[in-house]
């Protein structure tokens, strides 16, 4: 089974009919393989520029893309 995870019910809604996930069960909704659910808000955040090692603002630095994700 796949499990993924919306960023608000409505979404879980509009994937979960993408794959066919048609069960409503007690916080998500299974079927085809796969269990959608969802959270409230967003899931990840950004950090600050200066967490990516670049302080001050300069346009040569757009965009800024991590070396690596952890």
């Amino acid at each position: 089974m796949k499990v993924i995870i919306a960023e608000k019910p409505s979404v879980a809604r509009d994937i979960a009919a993408i794959v066919g996930a048609g069960n409503r069960k007690d916080g998500y909704l299974e079927g085809n393989g796969y269990a959608v659910t969802w959270a409230f808000g967003h899931l990840i955040g950004l950090a600050m520029p200066e967490q990516y090692g670049i302080t001050g603002f300069q346009r040569e630095n757009l965009p800024i893309l991590p070396e690596e994700f952890s």
